[in-house]
């Protein structure tokens, strides 16, 4: 199996950062961090500008970008716009890309619609492989240059399932997984680095308008039912912020990755309790295989 992230990675002075889903939340938290940085140039990117307008419009190190993940039209025109303010059109090198945007579908699987489930899809898969597409484009073509990185904001949701947000599991698992593919994909020598940001609960708007809820399902409406439970335990959880994560310091750690001249890790979760269930969920995947081991044989031996 290919290797991934092989080689140590060293941010040039005057990287490239590409950012998606600036608006709020842990991509602006970063988008004002990498402006902070001297000789850092930074691409802000939101659905709408309007929502970047925390960021100054008189730097010329800063561009902000409409950008709907969801449309290949707009992931088109918002490359190759960075590509005429950052380059000519053949030497723009995006740096580094943090595919961000995303929103969760929460509720009862049965009564979500066709129309709910693909927009849910289409946005946190199929855009963050939209963008990353491009950003291995732009990286590989450009090989005496330096190579870059791909920071895919996936989720503990990624690693663990839990009961009432089955599409907002199945886009990040689908993130995951292909997040893998590419960076074993990806020849070493382009120094391509691909690196999957698991984060935990984070005190951002994401209970708010980043949450869509399906219509509530008569059948699962019991106080005792698994999402009915779980919701109430989130819910104490997000009142008291107990385990949760500032973006800001969501931020940091991926700006530090990037920074640090170091090997970049192929997974990144952050907050102690996606480390803990991550952890775990990886153990019990053992003990799960452990108990299936004579039927995985096939009466072979192992």
């Amino acid at each position: 199996m290919n290797p991934v992230n092989t080689k140590p990675y060293k941010l040039p002075d005057d990287v490239v950062w590409l950012i998606t889903g600036c608006s709020s939340g842990i991509g602006r938290a970063l988008a004002t961090l990498v402006a902070s940085k001297p000789r850092h140039r930074l691409i802000a990117t939101a659905r709408n500008p309007a929502d970047l307008a925390y960021l100054p419009d008189d730097n010329p190190n800063i561009l902000r970008l409409p950008l709907d993940v969801t449309s290949p039209e707009s992931v088109n025109a918002a490359f190759a716009a960075a590509a005429e303010h950052f380059g000519d059109g053949e030497t723009f090198h995006p740096d580094v890309v943090v595919n961000n945007a995303g929103y969760s579908l929460s509720g009862d699987t049965e009564s979500a619609t066709e129309e709910e489930t693909h927009r849910q899809m289409e946005t946190l898969f199929f855009g963050t492989a939209r963008v990353t597409t491009h950003a291995v484009r732009a990286m590989r073509q450009h090989l005496n240059k330096r190579g870059g990185i791909i920071f895919n904001v996936s989720s503990l949701a990624g690693l663990c399932a839990f009961p009432g947000h089955a599409y907002y599991h199945a886009g990040k698992f689908a993130v995951e997984g292909f997040s893998e593919s590419v960076a074993r994909e990806v020849h070493p020598d382009w120094g391509i680095n691909v690196c999957i940001v698991e984060p935990s609960g984070v005190k951002t708007n994401f209970e708010g308008h980043s949450k869509a809820r399906t219509q509530p399902h008569p059948a699962y409406t019991a106080a005792d039912m698994p999402a009915r439970k779980l919701e109430a335990y989130v819910n104490m959880g997000i009142k008291s912020g107990a385990g949760m994560t500032e973006p800001s310091a969501v931020a940091e750690a991926i700006y530090a990755v990037a920074s640090r001249g170091e090997r970049v890790p192929l997974r990144l979760p952050l907050g102690a309790v996606a480390w803990r269930m991550g952890k775990a969920r990886f153990e019990g995947l053992m003990q799960d295989f452990e108990a299936v081991k004579e039927l995985s044989g096939l009466g072979a031996q192992l």
